[in-house]
């Protein structure tokens, strides 16, 4: 029984299996997300559940302000403990096992019966293919996790299963090419990050398919070469620094051809 004196604390969540009782000593629900989540493509909050602090060998179910809470202790392995968390507020619930107080295995976290997100931790740090749903205009994301920040395919998908989005995170940060959507499956934007910006060549498209522009970025600001187009036909050319036109600025007519020649101090 001295194991099972370890406090089980965990932050945030994620639910799996079955679930039992234990009663909660530590009132003070503190939210909290470890997890790398630049650029917000998963939004933090929804998936935030308390740390706690459960005393072993109390196994009922325990009701403190909108929270109710189940625990059970393995029998085999004492220091291994599944848990429950019901919002009943939220209607969300939280549930998956810790191992000697760390958020350990698979974890799911539901709303109202339906699945919010899914995942592994490995001792209290997400690992692996996450999948994420219901969010902001019922999408659905599909990440990956190594020591608890986003590393290697993100993929964003409609409820309609088309593709809105996908790219690379390299340490938490979008990286490489990347592919954006419209919900008619054509192309809306794609090119490349580099330390979570938009840096070097990148386009943008109508949602027939036709052009918009083209440009050279440098952390998200267009610098250097970029074209702009009108109903997929070039309207104007040149050269930008840090958003500043600079040089020599060609200007096109609606069929295409040259319409006026600028020059933009260097």
């Amino acid at each position: 029984m001295k194991i099972l004196c370890h406090l089980v604390l965990f932050n945030l969540g994620v639910l799996i299996y079955s679930c039992s009782e234990t009663q909660v000593k530590d009132k003070s629900f503190v939210l909290s997300a470890n997890a790398n989540y630049e650029n917000n493509f998963i939004p933090p909050n929804i998936y935030d559940i308390p740390s706690i602090k459960i005393e072993p060998g109390e196994y009922l179910n325990q009701i403190i302000g909108n929270y109710s809470v189940d625990a059970i202790i393995d029998s085999l392995n004492p220091v291994k403990v599944y848990l429950k968390i019901k919002d009943s507020l939220e209607g969300r619930v939280y549930q998956g096992y810790t191992l000697d107080g760390k958020k350990n295995g698979w974890w799911e976290v539901l709303n109202n019966k339906t699945i919010l997100c899914c995942g592994n931790y490995d001792l209290d740090k997400k690992c692996g293919y996450w999948r994420y749903y219901q969010l902001t205009g019922e999408s659905q994301k599909f990440v990956n996790f190594k020591n608890d920040t986003l590393e290697g395919l993100a993929q964003e998908f409609s409820a309609d299963i088309i593709l809105l989005t996908e790219g690379n995170y390299v340490g938490g940060l979008k990286s490489d090419y990347w592919k954006f959507f419209y919900n008619n499956g054509k192309i809306k934007e794609q090119g490349y990050f580099h330390d979570g910006y938009k840096s070097g060549w990148w386009q943008s498209f109508e949602r027939n398919g036709k052009l918009i522009e083209e440009a050279s970025y440098s952390k998200n600001e267009i610098s250097g070469y970029m074209k702009k187009y009108f109903q997929g036909i070039i309207s104007e050319e040149g050269k930008k620094d840090n958003g500043i036109r600079k040089g020599t600025w060609k200007f096109y007519d609606e069929a295409g051809k040259l319409k006026r020649v600028e020059e933009y101090e260097e």
